[in-house]
């Protein structure tokens, strides 16, 4: 007689444990989105208007450089971090930001040029995402031959 009752208190506590989990999994998802980093290579249209970059004027990336983008979603309030790295024997010229101006970033190393990555903390701007909105932008760092 304890055997059944043994098996079934276990069985309950799994099954408890269980809902319990996938409620804790589901109530912490979050919205943000950070896709998959994407490499630009020389011959591509410059996206943006890099800092410290004199674009040539036909808006083609050069030989010797690449773009590395991630495309990034967010709900207003939250903030995330992301790793931009440039490819393998590039190092980092600049950071920029899409011209979406819901998206905004901030980097506490700002001895960034000339290393492979650095980290970005991302957040939504309020006037641009309203309550309960996404924000949506994409984060470019132009890198060069080291």
């Amino acid at each position: 007689m304890t055997l059944p009752t043994t098996i079934r208190r276990a069985a309950s506590l799994a099954a408890l444990t269980a809902v319990a989990g996938a409620a804790a999994l589901s109530a912490s998802a979050s919205a943000a989105t950070i896709g998959q980093a994407e490499v630009l290579a020389p011959g591509a249209r410059i996206p943006i208007n890099f800092a410290a970059f004199k674009e040539p004027a036909n808006k083609k990336l050069p030989a010797n450089y690449r773009i590395v983008r991630k495309h990034i979603e967010l709900a207003r309030g939250e903030k995330a971090s992301t790793v931009m790295t440039a490819p393998a024997g590039f190092k980092i010229v600049t950071i920029g930001m899409g011209n979406a101006a819901q998206i905004g970033g901030v980097v506490d190393d700002v001895h960034y040029p000339g290393k492979r990555s650095v980290r970005v903390r991302v957040f939504t701007s309020n006037r641009a995402v309203a309550k309960g909105q996404t924000g949506k932008g994409t984060l470019y760092i132009l890198a060069r031959r080291a």
